[in-house]
């Protein structure tokens, strides 16, 4: 394998950093890996939580190898396969970013949220077809979540596996919010 060059920015500066970087840096802390390997690495764990595209795993550790946060490693033939590792100066970046404040306000991202806002212009029956969908697609994605700890929880990595419990008590939060406007829906239209 060919070593790329470490190159940062000019006078040593690095550019604003945004969630995907640190996923990449937090992600290569775990160990050396291509883009591919980052996506299916991000797809059975915090892809779960945080939705992103996964293009962005294929472009931004180039970012970060022009940073000098990781390194690229060549694959002589073949398909030319870039390997990424993090560097000292990356994980002290990932570090800092663990200990800084998190005072961002958490966004609820859910089309069915959405469409419930706007459900006065929605006919009755179409409202208790979307709360019957959320309900499922909720409790499918709270017992994915049982399943995933189920599987780790006695070897697992101890914050992924806490990281699995808040969403299995969101999941069921929000399944038993459905479940409970599906009933008043119901009682509503006489079912």
């Amino acid at each position: 394998m060919t070593r790329l060059p470490d190159t940062s920015t000019p006078n040593g500066r690095h550019r604003k950093l945004n969630a995907t970087s640190y996923v990449v840096l937090g992600m290569l802390s775990h160990g050396p890996a291509t883009s591919y390997d980052l996506k299916q690495r991000v797809g059975y764990t915090i892809g779960n939580f945080w939705a992103f595209a996964h293009s962005q795993l294929y472009d931004e550790p180039a970012r970060l190898a022009e940073d000098g946060l990781v390194t690229a490693s060549v694959e002589q033939g073949g398909r030319r396969r870039r390997t990424y590792c993090i560097t000292a100066e990356g994980g002290d970046v990932l570090r800092e970013w663990l200990v800084s404040p998190t005072e961002d306000q958490t966004e609820v991202r859910d089309l069915g949220l959405l469409k419930l806002f706007f459900a006065t212009f929605a006919e009755p029956d179409n409202l208790l077809k979307l709360a019957r969908d959320r309900h499922a697609s909720h409790k499918a994605r709270g017992d994915g979540y049982l399943e995933q700890h189920e599987q780790i929880v006695d070897h697992g990595d101890r914050w992924q596996v806490k990281s699995l419990e808040l969403g299995i008590r969101y999941e069921r939060c929000v399944e038993e919010f459905w479940a409970e406007f599906i009933a008043e829906l119901e009682a509503e239209q006489g079912h």
